[in-house]
């Protein structure tokens, strides 16, 4: 054996090595299910949405943009993502479309999330020339590789050259949040202050907070749970939630407390 492929034989060993999260999952029909209501909110003096400086493209985009990271309306946060951490079971997932669509050079939505099976839609709005690049986070990448990935695995890269191309990807089993992947990051090398973030799921018990701060989650399986929130600029919450059959539930969660 060469010496140069022990090193690819050793990073597939340790690749199929790592278990992987969600694989455990039930579909089975529920009964009696319960209900989440969450509402997201934020306490104290809001930070204020960074003014990007735009270098490329100018005549098209501006010379600036203000990122829309804190929707925060009367302390309620609107786009923050809301899941079951690890949940076992429950109804089968939600076969629909993510679409990540450039309008005026950002982004839209910002915040997205999708269900293995679905598909994401690329969508071009204006009329230049964009790249969309999806990015996932690898928690074992630094076991297999000593080649650094600053923003993550890219798993999609798309051009869309002109003004209403629409590309369709499908969203794949591995695209999921779990133990070892994090989220999607939605990138661009020909425009680098463009973002957005995909969260992806096995089971349809997650999804974003509206202009309320609000999110609703149906049909959950009479028992105790994680309840996790996540904000791109607040961070991180997670609470132990039991609910009972036919139960609506409703909980707070508030960041910067």
């Amino acid at each position: 054996m060469s010496k140069f492929m022990k090193p690819v034989i050793l990073s597939l060993l340790l690749l199929l090595s790592f278990p992987v999260t969600g694989v455990c999952y039930d579909v089975i029909k529920v009964k009696d299910g319960g209900t989440i209501k969450v509402t997201v909110t934020y306490q104290g003096a809001v930070p204020e949405n960074e003014i990007i400086r735009i270098g490329e493209d100018l005549g098209f985009c501006g010379s600036t943009q203000e990122t829309d990271v804190y929707l925060v309306d009367k302390s309620k946060v609107k786009n923050a993502v809301v899941w079951l951490d690890g949940i076992e079971k429950g109804n089968d997932t939600i076969i629909s479309t993510v679409k990540v669509a450039i309008d005026k050079c950002r982004v839209k939505s910002r915040v997205s999330v999708g269900f293995v099976g679905g598909s994401f839609i690329f969508y071009n709005s204006d009329e230049i020339l964009h790249t969309v690049q999806m990015k996932m986070e690898l928690a074992y990448q630094k076991d297999v590789s000593d080649r650094p990935l600053e923003e993550g695995a890219t798993i999609y890269n798309i051009a869309l050259p002109m003004k209403g191309v629409a590309i369709r990807k499908p969203i794949k089993r591995w695209h999921r949040i779990s133990r070892y992947t994090g989220y999607i990051r939605v990138r661009s090398n020909t425009h680098p202050w463009m973002s957005g973030y995909v969260f992806v799921f096995d089971h349809p018990y997650a999804g974003v907070t509206d202009k309320k701060g609000t999110l609703k989650l149906h049909d959950i399986p009479p028992g105790e749970y994680l309840l996790k929130v996540w904000h791109e600029g607040f961070g991180v919450k997670e609470r132990k939630v039991k609910v009972g059959p036919d139960q609506v539930l409703k909980t707070k969660i508030s960041f910067g407390d």
